[in-house]
């Protein structure tokens, strides 16, 4: 009982990734980073696991090979950790005829880690929380644009944006994507509906891009720059006013 409240001894199960976020656990385990000095300790079967660390979307294929493995864990704690934008969610994968989804459609999770991949920090962090190091030596301060705050509100929009990106496209340019999407707002933000021309602009993104990854990422940065929209309009900024304002410039 001791060894659970001091230390988690962690099963690595890959249902379906493409090794993208394996290779980042391997950075966690070696030296550089070294998470067994937060009593972290990667074994060989799951009937020695205290969590379950899953990578990759659930596939039809490892779906009773996950629960195999689930169920030969000791009775407590059974934790599950999702690493990865897939593990999580399905992530590009979600609707795919031999997809299920993220690893919740099977097993109970407890820790999600996103990204695609996730950094080693990040899986550090999540692993943290686990074994409670987190709440006695970190405080989480979520900052974004707010009156009392001299930022300028665009640039804080973009950055916004630019770290919801980096969550969905690991296997591309970042800033790539982002711009083209950036693109697409400003030319909206021309036209007399901006929230309804966008919708189109994106839908007519996706009809003539071969790639459905790129298409699932642009309707995600759709869905998050309205959320986003939504907060700076609660905080009393008219960003929509000065995204009208910066595109009328570029397009003259």
């Amino acid at each position: 009982m001791g060894r659970k409240l001091k230390s988690i001894w962690v099963f690595h199960l890959n249902t379906g990734a493409c090794n993208g976020c394996d290779i980042e656990i391997l950075d966690v385990l070696t030296p550089y980073y070294d998470a067994e000095r937060l009593g972290v300790k990667l074994v060989g079967s799951p009937r020695h696991a205290d969590a379950l660390l899953v990578t990759g979307p659930l596939t039809r294929q490892t779906y009773y090979a996950a629960k195999k493995a689930y169920e030969a864990m000791p009775p407590s704690p059974r934790i599950v950790i999702a690493v990865g934008t897939c593990a999580c969610s399905g992530g590009i994968f979600y609707d795919s005829f031999s997809v299920h989804g993220g690893i919740d459609k099977l097993l109970p999770v407890h820790i999600y880690i996103p990204g695609c991949p996730p950094r080693p920090e990040e899986i550090l962090f999540g692993i943290a929380q686990l074994v409670g190091l987190v709440n006695k030596k970190v405080k989480q301060v979520v900052q974004r644009a707010s009156p009392e705050l001299k930022t300028e509100p665009l640039e804080r929009l973009w950055l916004d944006l630019r770290e919801e990106t980096r969550r969905v496209v690991g296997y591309f340019d970042r800033d790539e994507v982002l711009n083209t999407f950036k693109e697409l707002v400003l030319k909206a933000y021309t036209r007399y509906d901006p929230r309804r021309s966008l919708e189109k602009l994106v839908d007519e993104y996706c009809s003539q891009t071969d790639d459905p990854r790129l298409c699932f990422v642009m309707k995600y940065l759709y869905t998050r720059f309205l959320d986003i929209l939504e907060w700076y309009k609660k905080s009393h900024y008219n960003i929509e006013d000065m995204l009208r304002e910066e595109a009328w410039r570029r397009a003259t």
